[in-house]
């Protein structure tokens, strides 16, 4: 028997120089700078791919490295009451066209918001570590 026949995608950890790691990231970045602004920025903490899927997480970031200002958006009276982190997390789906979308993101979750999107959405769990 052919052991292929039942192998399964591996899971990837995309570095800067890797195939559609920039294109990647430019659309997981597209709900936080809706959200934000053009200045708005992730810090990468980790970028991996399991076959058709792809899971972001990072930190939310002003364009020269800081913190994200939240003054003035929806989300300040939330982190003014230390119910706001800086993460933020983004799952991503390869389409049957080839074309990646974003499925789902959480912006500065007070818990592990992606502990749901491998029911709710069909993610494989290994994508997220778990």
């Amino acid at each position: 028997m052919n052991d292929d026949a039942f192998a399964r995608p591996a899971l990837q950890s995309l570095q800067p120089d890797d195939d559609d790691y920039a294109a990647l990231l430019a659309l997981a970045g597209g709900p936080l700078v809706a959200e934000f602004g053009p200045d708005a920025r992730i810090e990468v903490e980790r970028l991996d791919r399991l076959g058709n899927w792809s899971f972001l997480l990072g930190r939310m970031r002003a364009a020269e490295g800081g913190p994200l200002p939240l003054e003035g958006t929806r989300y300040a009276e939330r982190a003014a009451q230390g119910g706001m982190s800086d993460v933020y997390a983004v799952l991503l789906k390869r389409e049957s066209g080839g074309a990646w979308k974003v499925v789902d993101h959480a912006i500065g979750p007070g818990d592990v918001a992606w502990l749901a999107w491998p029911p709710k959405h069909g993610a494989p769990a290994a994508l997220f570590g778990f």
